[in-house]
């Protein structure tokens, strides 16, 4: 039901949005391409999976940022000593 209303909605966003907003009439239109090539379906529907039967090596990384005022490292501390 939501899914019917949305591209309307977004078509008519973009034509009443003024030409000056560039980057928003681009993020719009980016979007109503994405919702018709989909057929109404969300991304989230369309899952992509991991074949974990073969005998392939996978690599998993993952970023870890760690708040260097909170936890310094150990070195900085000790130049840091009182005179």
């Amino acid at each position: 039901m939501e899914e019917e209303k949305y591209l309307p909605e977004l078509m008519a966003e973009k034509d009443s949005l003024d030409p000056s907003f560039v980057h928003a009439s681009r993020l719009l239109a980016e979007e109503i391409e994405k919702f018709q090539g989909s057929d109404g379906k969300k991304e989230d529907e369309e899952k992509k999976y991991l074949d974990v039967i073969s005998n392939k090596n996978i690599k998993l990384s993952e970023r870890v940022l760690i708040p260097v005022k909170q936890y310094p490292k150990k070195w900085h501390c000790i130049f840091r000593l009182p005179d």
